[in-house]
């Protein structure tokens, strides 16, 4: 999304939240994970928990392992968004499954008068696009079917590393189909979409 024509080599941030729920209405942010990345190599890492000030439920608990008593000498989401957004500068973002991560990012900011109007890339899509023959595009199934090894999921900092190497594999499996820009890409896309393949609204 609002792609500049970047090369795929050049610097961005791949980056995971977790949260209190689903909704970006009702729910808080409890941790921001991200890494900055260029050319296949980690350049620098984000990882900070955030207060969200309400209790965070048993469920989301067991699934991330993120208690109250981890978060409750967090600082609040307006200083913690603050240090993202200057982290990421005006980068293009990567997340798995983007929207909703995206979302949240925008919501806050939106409710703190930040500016935040950040390119990103959603690599759920992607890999439906360069691994068609996986029948989940979850996280831990790609990261499984690079063969990246085990890692810590549904917590921000792991999810976001893993993700970015990842990335570094799409990045090789596109370079041997010569898809070298955002522009190639979306052209490649566009011309060998399937629209039969597409999940349904």
């Amino acid at each position: 999304m609002n792609s500049k024509n970047q090369s795929l080599l050049d610097d961005y941030v791949v980056f995971d939240i977790e949260t209190t729920g689903l909704s970006v209405l009702t729910s808080q942010i409890i941790e921001i994970g991200a890494v900055k990345i260029k050319g296949g190599a980690v350049l620098e890492r984000f990882n900070e928990f955030v207060n969200p000030e309400v209790h965070i439920p048993e469920n989301i608990v067991e699934l991330t392992g993120i208690d109250d008593s981890m978060v409750e000498n967090a600082e609040k989401i307006d200083v913690v968004l603050r240090k993202f957004l200057d982290f990421i500068g005006d980068r293009l973002l990567i997340a798995h499954n983007a929207n909703f991560d995206i979302s949240f990012i925008r919501k806050a900011s939106r409710d703190l008068g930040y500016k935040f109007s950040n390119p990103y890339l959603d690599t759920v899509t992607l890999s439906r696009f360069l691994n068609a023959d996986l029948k989940s595009h979850k996280l831990d199934a790609v990261a499984k079917y690079y063969d990246l090894g085990d890692f810590n999921h549904h917590r921000a900092c792991d999810d976001a590393e893993m993700l970015a190497n990842i990335f570094f594999a799409m990045v090789e499996k596109m370079d041997r189909f010569d898809i070298k820009t955002f522009a190639d890409l979306q052209r490649d896309m566009s011309e060998n979409a399937n629209p039969l393949t597409i999940k349904p609204y």
